[in-house]
């Protein structure tokens, strides 16, 4: 039996009314639209590749997006809606996925995209073990292409996550390019071929990157892009850009806005600001196998430190109080998957004292900070915590974090790095600790596993903190292994409370999202996550100057 789906499982979000819909301020469904003009979009983080399958920059994201199609993209409403592939659905009782593309789709030179580009694209995924898409597609036996817009995925167990998880997050490449590169995980790809609606130009790192319409061979049904061109603008950090937001030199803000600008930006003439709630959320995460802090291994320092965390100042101190509270690793956005059951751990600094000191790590020699047992490997209770410094909250969040954990006896050290650095250390692995955030986990039954499988650790993918726990693989197997979403649900419940007792992370915050915009150009679309926001490929399609 076939079935056919134009939509995700999680509709929850929308029946709580929790993500703005389509006509933002400054927009009129009854306007002809005006074609032209430049549209600057400012951001603070430069490119760090333009191999869209190994990239891990937002701003990359944010731009190779605009060029290199996947299956499925995302609604206002959170739904995976069809993309390159104009359906998709499962057979065989839920061991095959399929997806059927759009005829008459082209690369930007002209080839046209079959199915074979999208085998190829996972083929050499998994092949070089790139990124996180490498585990995506570890239950996958084979790939069947029984004709040029066709393309079917054995699986090795039914599941009730595979197709839209894949179909969103593969950035399908053109083969008939990448196929002559030696090795496609470090090809630099400097002049990229896409198939978006946006074509890259010219562009200078560190500076601008410039893009314009492609005018033929985009499948989005309205068409090309409405504007001449697109330029993403570098500033160093967000206040640089917030300025020029105000003077007009930018357009719209890729990056959200700190809630602290937020009223003034909203008094400031010709100026809008939208809002909307992430699908992802912020966390500090433990490096389980951290070799200069091998006491992280131990749950009751994991557990003393979760109750030092002081999420409520956090969210009013950096978050004006305009954060959603968050106990496990599945937001209550969520609301189908999230387990109410599950409690945060509660801020009080006497209970951290007390589990430290049980577990005993005292302090000594009066210094404030605690020795670790010599059986435990000695030294000073000191950890490193890794964290964006060019990121808007990262910074006063790692402030109140390292006062807090001092209180306790725990000696912090900030490594706060740029954010190409902070990449490039995160991918190392090189962190006792360390915040993040991630912008789109929307079906938890597959990124959980991806996140805290023990197979995935080490693989260069999303498991920075390696948990290796039998009773959680085998919660997280049969999440993922399974047609019947009932039985998945009942296994992420689980697997939440337990992550609750383990405690390999500890989520922060979800957090809203401001975008600002100019009243230059209207006509936007705003997206759930900052991921996708205002400039999200079915935004810029449709952007045009304001009549």
């Amino acid at each position: 039996m076939q079935q056919t789906f134009r939509r995700s499982l999680l509709t929850t979000i929308v029946a709580a009314g929790l993500l703005l819909l389509c006509v933002l301020p400054g927009a009129s469904a009854a306007e002809s639209p005006k074609r032209g003009g430049t549209l600057v979009i400012g951001t603070t983080t430069d490119v760090d590749t333009f191999n869209v399958l190994v990239s891990n920059s937002i701003t990359s994201s944010w731009i190779l997006d605009l060029m290199y199609p996947s299956l499925l993209a995302m609604d206002e409403k959170a739904n995976k809606v069809p993309y390159l592939a104009k359906e998709w659905g499962y057979s065989d009782g839920g061991r095959v996925a399929w997806f059927k593309l759009r005829e008459g789709a082209k690369w930007q030179d002209g080839t046209p995209i079959t199915s074979e580009d999208v085998k190829y694209t996972v083929d050499i995924t998994v092949k070089y073990n790139i990124g996180f898409n490498a585990s995506l597609f570890s239950s996958v036996e084979k790939i069947v292409t029984p004709d040029a817009h066709t393309v079917q995925f054995y699986l090795n167990e039914p599941s009730v996550s595979f197709a839209p998880s894949a179909g969103f997050w593969l950035r399908v490449v053109p083969k008939h390019i990448w196929a002559k590169v030696q090795d496609p995980k470090q090809f630099a790809n400097d002049n990229p071929i896409g198939a978006g609606p946006f074509a890259l130009v010219k562009y200078q790192r560190g500076q601008y990157y410039e893009l314009a319409p492609v005018k033929q061979g985009f499948f989005v049904q309205s068409g090309p892009p409405l504007v001449d061109k697109v330029i993403f603008k570098i500033y160093p950090d967000i206040n640089t850009l917030i300025l020029a937001l105000k003077k007009g030199e930018v357009d719209l803000s890729a990056e959200s806005i700190p809630p602290a600008s937020v009223p003034d930006l909203k008094r400031t003439k010709g100026i809008n600001v939208v809002s909307g709630p992430s699908l992802g959320y912020a966390y500090m995460i433990f490096n389980l196998h951290s070799k200069q802090a091998t006491f992280l291994a131990d749950v009751q320092v994991r557990k003393a430190i979760a109750c030092a965390v002081n999420k409520d100042i956090i969210n009013k101190m950096v978050l004006a109080g305009n954060g959603l509270p968050i106990a496990t690793a599945v937001s209550p956005v969520l609301d189908f998957w999230h387990n109410p059951n599950v409690k945060d751990y509660a801020y009080d600094l006497n209970q951290a004292k007390r589990i430290l000191d049980a577990a005993g790590y005292k302090d000594t020699n009066g210094d404030g900070v605690r020795e670790v047992p010599t059986s435990k490997g000695g030294g000073k209770l000191r950890v490193r915590i890794l964290y964006d410094s060019g990121h808007a909250q990262q910074p006063k969040v790692m402030q109140i974090l390292k006062d807090d954990l001092a209180k306790i006896g725990i000696e912090v050290v900030p490594d706060g790095m740029e954010r190409n650095a902070y990449l490039a250390k995160r991918k190392e692995l090189d962190f006792d600790l360390m915040l993040g955030r991630w912008g789109i986990m929307d079906e938890p039954a597959d990124y959980l596993y991806l996140l805290y499988h023990s197979d995935t650790y080490g693989q260069g993918g999303i498991n920075e903190s390696g948990p290796n726990d039998p009773t959680l693989d085998k919660l997280l197997d049969e999440a993922r292994k399974t047609g019947d979403v009932n039985l998945a649900r009942d296994r992420v419940f689980k697997i939440q409370e337990r992550l609750h007792e383990l405690i390999p992370e500890v989520t922060l915050y979800v957090e809203q999202y401001y975008f600002a915009y100019r009243d230059r150009f209207t006509g936007y679309r705003l997206f759930p996550s900052d991921l996708r926001g205002l400039v999200d490929p079915q935004s810029l399609s449709v952007v045009h100057l304001a009549n």
